[in-house]
């Protein structure tokens, strides 16, 4: 483990890594600190939906930049770390199974329209059926989307923390226990009996970083929330779409179709699948495609993703305290926000300015 560092990121998540990377392409001495593996959380068993159509509000333009730059990078990520990222393009269909729900995604339908770069269209269900024939008989219409991107969560984290690796980036597996001060500024982390000194922190700690405000003196509102999502053996013909309504049912490039997400609070830090998630997820995948009650579940998992109060993630500057950065609170939108987050800090600590748009999105919100 190096003793000096320019910039030492604790957290080897997708933000993390997405962090490390970016740096190191400016030129920086980077040391990321993980205590368990890198994509072992969050980052490694998110769904991979790449889909900035569905972002509305506050976050769409943050949103729409990382689409951006995700689209810039695959290919280099690929390149640089040997990794697949098993990326999929495939059309998204956002079904109503009900009368009452018909008006409200006609309406997405034309806010989708005026986005530049997608195509979307309204289908009757007859013409979902053309589509895809095993979608439910109990439907009432579906936006289609043309097209999103799929891929794996995992290898796109391990991509990301390899090409960071192949730039100089040091990946320690070790807890960061202390940070250290002069005066108002960042000059070191303690790990273990050793310390790394540097010029600036970045904490991407994900679920754990309430934790950390013990040494920043900051409250940073930070809780865990419980999702879960199951594999079950893949549909025969290949289903070639993703299939939004009470949840996602998509057929990954590992041949398994993915039922996603349960979003639960008030779990702590149990990572363990239930069986109440399960039956949840059973039970609205079948809503959209009754075949599904036929296949064999493969794998179920369950992490944990950092949320805020008001649902937003916090990015930027810690206040009062020089050298001291944040990347946390992307709840399910970790994967979908990487790469625009990772710009971001890069340019906050190399340049002290970013044109990605995270004013709004600062801990002195929470103050």
């Amino acid at each position: 483990m190096r003793s000096q560092s320019d910039v030492v990121i604790v957290g080897g998540g997708i933000i993390g890594s997405s962090i490390a990377y970016r740096l190191a392409s400016e030129g920086m001495g980077v040391t990321v600190l993980e205590r368990d593996s890198v994509g072992s959380h969050a980052s490694g068993f998110a769904l991979g939906l790449l889909n900035p159509t569905n972002a509305t509000g506050e976050l769409e333009r943050l949103v729409h930049q990382s689409h951006g730059i995700h689209l810039e990078l695959h290919g280099r990520l690929q390149e640089e770390s040997g990794v697949d990222l098993q990326l999929q393009t495939m059309p998204h269909i956002e079904l109503a199974l009900a009368e009452s729900e018909v008006p409200e995604l006609k309406s997405e339908c034309e806010r989708i329209s005026r986005l530049p770069g997608f195509k979307t269209a309204w289908l009757e269900p007859e013409d979902a059926w053309k589509l895809e024939p095993r979608i439910t008989r109990d439907l009432f219409g579906a936006v289609l989307v043309e097209d999103v991107i799929m891929l794996d969560s995992y290898n796109l984290t391990l991509a990301t923390a390899q090409a960071a690796e192949a730039l100089g980036v040091e990946i320690v597996l070790a807890e960061a226990t202390e940070i250290h001060y002069e005066k108002d500024r960042v000059v070191g982390v303690r790990v273990g009996q050793n310390r790394i000194d540097c010029d600036a922190v970045v904490l991407a700690l994900g679920p754990w970083s309430g934790a950390a405000g013990v040494w920043l003196d900051v409250d940073i509102p930070i809780v865990p929330q419980k999702g879960e999502i199951a594999r079950v053996e893949g549909l025969d013909p290949v289903l070639g779409l993703h299939v939004h309504g009470p949840c996602s049912v998509v057929q990954k490039a590992d041949g398994l179709t993915w039922l996603a997400a349960t979003r639960k609070d008030n779990t702590g830090f149990d990572v363990t699948p239930s069986n109440e998630a399960l039956e949840t997820l059973s039970e609205r995948g079948m809503r959209m495609l009754p075949e599904l009650d036929s296949h064999r579940l493969v794998l179920q998992t369950a992490c944990m993703r950092p949320v805020t109060p008001d649902g937003f993630p916090i990015i930027g500057r810690v206040p009062g305290q020089e050298g001291m950065f944040i990347a946390t609170g992307t709840g399910g939108q970790g994967i979908v926000l990487a790469p625009a987050i990772g710009k971001a800090i890069s340019d906050l600590v190399t340049a002290g300015e970013t044109e990605i748009d995270i004013g709004r999105f600062g801990l002195e919100r929470f103050a």
